[in-house]
């Protein structure tokens, strides 16, 4: 059986999201013996990663034994905890200590950059249904949006959205401005310049500089 305390270093975790990169999502995933995630993901800035097949990776790289799917739980209580533990952001996972929580998007929009360019499309998704409120996590990564009948939350990344339809399906909608890579992530290690961001409305400014709302 498994410890999933035994797993103690983020060097593991970080050349287990190494390998995800190289060998694209499913070919990762196979390699590893494990499906999709459903409800759990690591976070990076510029992506999400199936959060119980990189526990496995990670166990093995640090300790040199596989792990298969059975030998694991991926939920709240078992992989993804314990990554999350080890300081890496899960979706999916956070709690109501420390969450931000707002009445609309763009209430929780003034404390979350995205580029401008992006919004459009964010809107038009959530047009599309009716919240309850938003949130933002302690830890900063992403805008929740909470449906007003209850269910899973949408996710708002900077360059993406996550949501799960009624029949169970997850959906990824790319936006224009993203990070993204074949696998549906990329974690290249040359460093983004930092963002120019609008002293008046706090978003991320286009290419051009100049803020169209100002």
């Amino acid at each position: 059986m498994v410890s999933y305390a035994d797993l103690t270093d983020p060097r593991a975790v970080e050349a287990a999201l190494e390998e995800f990169d190289q060998l694209g999502r499913w070919t990762f995933l196979e390699k590893y013996g494990f499906g999709e995630a459903r409800d759990y993901f690591l976070v990076t800035d510029t992506g999400r990663y199936d959060s119980k097949a990189i526990f496995a990776a990670a166990y093995e790289a640090q300790h040199g034994v596989p792990v298969s799917n059975s030998d694991i739980s991926g939920g709240k209580n078992g992989a993804a905890k314990r990554l999350q533990e080890l300081g890496f952001v899960v979706e999916g996972l956070d709690d109501e200590r420390g969450r931000r929580t707002f009445t609309t998007f763009d209430a929780a929009l003034r404390e979350f950059r995205i580029p401008m360019e992006n919004l459009p499309r964010i809107r038009e998704h959530l047009a599309r249904f009716e919240f309850r409120e938003a949130y933002i996590p302690r830890s900063g990564s992403y805008i929740a949006m909470v449906p007003a009948g209850g269910g899973l939350v949408h996710y708002v990344n900077r360059g993406s959205i996550y949501f799960r339809h009624e029949d169970g399906r997850g959906e990824l909608i790319e936006l224009p401005i993203n990070q993204l890579g074949r696998s549906g992530f990329s974690r290249n290690a040359a460093a983004r310049k930092p963002a120019e961001v609008c002293t008046e409305c706090w978003l991320e400014l286009p290419a051009s500089g100049v803020c169209p709302n100002h």
